[in-house]
């Protein structure tokens, strides 16, 4: 802790004292309405105008702050030698900020349904098993004049691209989160970057196109359909126990989802089954995987329930 906090003191380059203070009494701070509530803080030991100060005259490094706050534990959790990250895409409610820019309407648990408010992307590492706590990596408002999935891909490239850790890099998704626009971003970045997406359970997917035919006019962009429903006899069929259960796995080879046709990967069931041998939901877990076809079944389930850890983390910011 004291180093973390060292490493965040340097990336203020400016009214650095001030600054520090200010935000050790926020955190202590359980609601802020204004800002002579901050400066009457026992932790902020300056005077009243330092906070104006601060906000107005203080400068930060970002990329150092950026670093300090994406670096995670040594003992940080990997599965199959790697690393395993979740991405989810939370709203903030603002239905009263009517002077708020770029309000746009976000889906809600209100009557309404939809209220003004500003979606997030967040793209963080698991860094332990059963923890409600999470490594943010890169967090982003999704501005009106962009989508969550373009701003999701924006953010797996800047992972891609970094080259901490040198683990290879897994990418959880819930099945709302793989629209066309976020899968491209993982086009041609296996086996750095590789992305793990639930798909629902009445998803159809497609094998690879057929060879071309060398005639003129349209070719086919995909191959045989394989619908989750009625998926029939997979390529793979294991059984594992994972948490004390026994565990069904399936997977099929060389499908895409609709769209990216250039993404293959594997499709993998998993259903998870009573003392009797009868499965314990009426769905298999269905996952997308566009990493190696010899991954362990196994794992890869592993790696999608870890994706669980945002949104326990969600709540307990909340």
């Amino acid at each position: 802790m004291v180093d973390f906090r060292l490493h965040v003191g340097a990336s203020f380059t400016f009214r650095a004292d001030a600054l520090f203070e200010l935000v050790d009494a926020l955190l202590v701070s359980p609601l802020v309405c204004s800002a002579v509530e901050v400066s009457q803080s026992p932790l902020f030991r300056r005077r009243f105008a330092s906070v104006y100060d601060a906000l107005t005259a203080g400068q930060i490094n970002p990329t150092v702050l950026r670093r300090t706050l994406a670096a995670a534990p040594e003992d940080a959790l990997t599965v199959a030698g790697s690393a395993v990250y979740a991405r989810d895409t939370p709203i903030a409610p603002r239905p009263d900020a009517r002077t708020e820019p770029d309000r746009s309407m976000v889906s809600s648990a209100a009557p309404a349904k939809a209220i003004p408010g500003h979606p997030f992307s967040w793209l963080g590492r698991v860094i332990a098993w059963g923890k409600s706590w999470l490594s943010p990596r890169v967090v982003g408002r999704v501005p009106t004049s962009s989508t969550p999935g373009e701003i999701g891909a924006a953010q797996v490239r800047r992972l891609a691209a970094d080259p901490t850790p040198p683990a290879p890099k897994v990418v959880t998704a819930d099945s709302h989160s793989p629209v066309p626009s976020f899968r491209r971003a993982f086009v041609g970045s296996a086996p750095g970057v590789v992305l793990l997406a639930r798909l629902a359970a009445n998803r159809v997917v497609h094998g690879p196109p057929p060879p071309p035919t060398g005639k003129r006019g349209w070719q086919c962009r995909h191959g045989a359909t394989l619908s989750l429903p009625t998926p029939g006899p997979p390529d793979r069929p294991e059984t594992a126990w994972l948490f004390g259960r026994e565990v069904r796995l399936s997977a099929w080879v060389g499908y895409n989802v609709r769209k990216v046709p250039t993404l293959g990967g594997v499709v993998v069931g998993a259903e998870f089954l009573t003392a009797d041998g009868i499965p314990s939901s009426k769905r298999p877990l269905w996952l997308f995987w566009s990493g190696s076809p010899d991954v362990a079944l196994a794992d890869v389930v592993t790696m999608s329930l870890l994706r669980d850890a945002i949104e326990h983390f969600f709540r307990f910011l909340k």
